[in-house]
């Protein structure tokens, strides 16, 4: 990133130019005359001979004259022809070729990413500079961040969003192995079809994949076998408490975490292993339904793992001949028999009266999964049924106010699918790949299926490794509460898969980690804080840095992530780590002062002049009133003050006019002072300067 030179600067650099060049011209007509016609000898010119016999001092002055007209006669020509030229031509040629732009700086072909931020002339002031230049962000800074902050209609999206995401999403597009993977979230839906153009003009119109009301793809945010139970069930109640408001009481969100992570474990150890947000709210509001899915569990896990019948000797020898058919063993302590538990000896030892204790059976297969069970039953059992009724029915309240969104049928049939088919989807069991289809790319490549049909969303990670670009599209005029839960989950999984990406880089370290850009306009509506939680925005920023992350996000003002991030000054933990920061127009005065402190300020001398009169005897006008007229003195003085200044006031933040905008730029190892950015919107020419677009009435 260079600021172009200023005038001052440029004018005197041709000026020594001129003057070396006039110098040289000189010096050659010198020597030339000296070769070409020397000074007359000694006895070939009478009247220069009766000179030097008289008056040697002259001789020698007109011998200098002789070698030295030429030289002067060139010198007054081209200081001549120079005047000429600056007084008649230069400002003509001048204004031709003033704010003419280099070339665009960057290329999709370039071997690594970068980003053209905008024009730039004078750094503080607002005049266009003869020589301007270009701001470039580099690869290492796109990793870090980069957050834009504008009022309505300062032209965040067309001049920032938009082709941002074109040079992003455009770089490297011929190479399905390089180029860049994003999630695309946005509230207005008209972003979204232009991320679709943009990957179209590239080439990458299959790469696009979109999610919405009505669309023709299914994603379930509980479908992550990486992540366990107690962290998807965090992760809920968290949003629950980014949604409506944190409680002061720890409690409440101990408890939604405590009654959500055991309904998934539950419905995990069930057939299929499936389950969604909705069943997690039926559960929650129906004890029966909960009761009847433990008791489904607890069958299945006798079936798996039986455990073991021990009666007396005596009882066996009264009922010889009922139970004569099971194999019975003597216990270590031979005072008793054991017996596999199986229903049918179950339902015969009821029936004959028998009495008899179930042991549990040895470590063996099926044993992980009855213990599984046991620990849900105790939790119910001593844990959730001994809680006071009342108190019970405000946690599920608490949850079921989140939850019952995804109850809604046209909601439940695109983020509550049923379970897949064998084969359909590949999704990790316990820690290993489960048998499905391998390229997720080529199934996401096929495209959406009949009207009418969905098609199941592969994993968020190999849509990450296959290059392809997820959108979000719920406007917030539809369902405004649905929109940021949805939001806040697929950006939450975004990251979490994000985050598993060194770890294989390290078992495959020859595979190229693609870049994966995290774009988000209105990015108040998503933005999330975890304080002293595991989640948040401002931990996954961090963290995804290294996972080659390139977060864009854009939100109207400062005020408005504080108004939806909890706490006082947890917008400032979320700001510190996007370390490029735009500023647009703003339109309140806490933002605009924020975004002065964060540019800085510079010392400055400021000079003050002081007048004093001093009169021995004063006099007045009759006819004015005024004093003067009498004998006195006068005396001036000036001093100098220097105070620290900001570089740019609050109030140059609130005068900015459209396409004009003032960047804190960080280029991956230092932090670049603020300076003037000019933005080139994605509707205009590249390769025409701001102002001649000023001029013409295009901006």
């Amino acid at each position: 990133m260079v600021l172009s030179a200023g005038s001052a600067r440029t004018a005197g650099v041709v000026r020594r130019r001129s003057r070396l060049v006039l110098a040289g011209l000189a010096a050659s007509a010198a020597a030339v005359r000296a070769l070409r016609a020397p000074f007359p000898a000694p006895g070939e010119n009478p009247f220069l001979d009766l000179v030097g016999f008289h008056d040697p001092a002259i001789h020698a002055a007109v011998r200098v004259w002789y070698h030295a007209a030429p030289a002067v006669a060139v010198l007054l020509a081209g200081s001549l022809l120079i005047s000429v030229w600056r007084v008649w031509f230069e400002p003509r040629v001048r204004s031709r070729g003033r704010g003419r732009l280099p070339s665009w700086p960057a290329s999709p072909e370039d071997p690594e990413p970068s980003l053209v931020v905008g024009e730039l002339h004078h750094p503080t002031v607002l005049r266009e500079g003869e020589r301007p230049s270009w701001l470039t962000i580099p690869e290492a800074g796109l990793y870090t961040g980069i957050l834009v902050v504008g009022a309505v209609g300062s032209g965040k999206t067309s001049a920032c969003m938009h082709p941002f995401a074109t040079q992003i999403l455009s770089w490297q597009a011929g190479r399905p192995d390089r180029r860049a993977a994003g999630l695309v979230l946005e509230v207005k839906g008209d972003f979204c079809h232009g991320v679709r153009r943009i990957l179209e003009q590239a080439g990458r119109g299959e790469d696009y994949i979109e999610i919405g009301l009505g669309g023709s793809w299914q994603w379930n945010p509980l479908d992550d076998r990486m992540l366990d139970t107690y962290s998807l069930a965090y992760s809920v109640s968290t949003l629950i408490n980014q949604l409506f408001g944190k409680s002061r009481e720890p409690f409440w969100q101990q408890a939604y975490t405590n009654l959500v992570r055991w309904i998934i474990q539950l419905h995990r150890l069930l057939p299929g292993e499936w389950v969604t947000l909705r069943d997690v709210y039926r559960c929650t509001i129906d004890a029966e339904l909960f009761a009847r899915k433990i008791q489904e569990a607890r069958d299945l896990a006798a079936e798996a793992c039986p455990g073991e019948a021990v009666i007396t000797r005596e009882d066996l020898v009264a009922a010889a001949g009922a139970l004569g058919k099971w194999r019975w063993e003597s216990d270590p302590g031979a005072v008793k028999l054991r017996c596999r538990l199986d229903p049918e000896l179950g339902e015969r030892l009821a029936e004959l009266g028998t009495p008899f204790e179930v042991a549990a059976p040895a470590a063996g297969a099926g044993s992980e999964l009855r213990e599984e069970v046991e620990a849900i039953e105790r939790w119910y059992r001593n844990d959730w049924t001994v809680l006071d009724a009342k108190l019970r029915t405000s946690i599920v309240e608490g949850i079921s106010v989140f939850l019952s969104l995804f109850d809604e049928p046209e909601v439940a049939r695109v983020f509550c699918p049923p379970p897949p088919r064998p084969g359909e989807q590949m999704y990790m069991d316990r820690g290993r790949a489960a048998a499905g289809p391998r390229d997720v790319g080529e199934a996401a490549a096929a495209g959406p299926p009949l009207p009418g049909l969905r098609r199941r969303l592969p994993p968020l990670g190999e849509l990450i490794e296959s290059g392809k670009v997820l959108a979000l599209n719920m406007p917030a005029g539809a369902n405004p509460a649905l929109g940021r839960a949805i939001g806040v989950l697929l950006k939450n999984a975004w990251m979490q898969a994000l985050l598993r990406r060194p770890a294989a880089a390290a078992r495959r370290p020859r595979r190229y980690m693609r870049p994966a850009a995290f774009i988000c306009d209105e990015y108040q509506a998503f933005a999330t804080v975890g304080q002293d939680d595991p989640g948040g925005d401002e931990k996954a920023f961090a963290l995804t840095r290294q996972c080659r992350c390139i977060p864009i996000v854009a939100t109207q003002s400062i005020s408005s992530l504080r108004s939806v991030l909890p706490g006082n000054d947890a917008w400032r933990t979320l700001v510190q780590t996007l370390r490029t920061r735009i500023f647009l127009s703003l339109s309140d005065e806490s933002s605009a002062r924020i975004a002065s402190e964060m540019c800085g300020s510079v010392m400055r001398t400021q000079p003050s002049y002081t007048f004093s009169e001093t009169t021995g005897r004063p006099e007045f006008s009759l006819l004015s009133g005024r004093p003067g007229g009498g004998r006195g003195t006068i005396g001036t003085s000036k001093s100098f003050r220097t105070s620290r200044e900001p570089v740019f006031t609050p109030r140059e933040f609130s005068l900015l006019d459209n396409c004009q905008a003032i960047c804190l730029p960080y280029d991956g190892t230092r932090s670049l002072p603020a300076r003037r950015v000019y933005l080139k919107p994605h509707y205009l020419p590249r390769e025409k300067g701001y102002w001649r677009l000023r001029e013409e009435g295009r901006l």
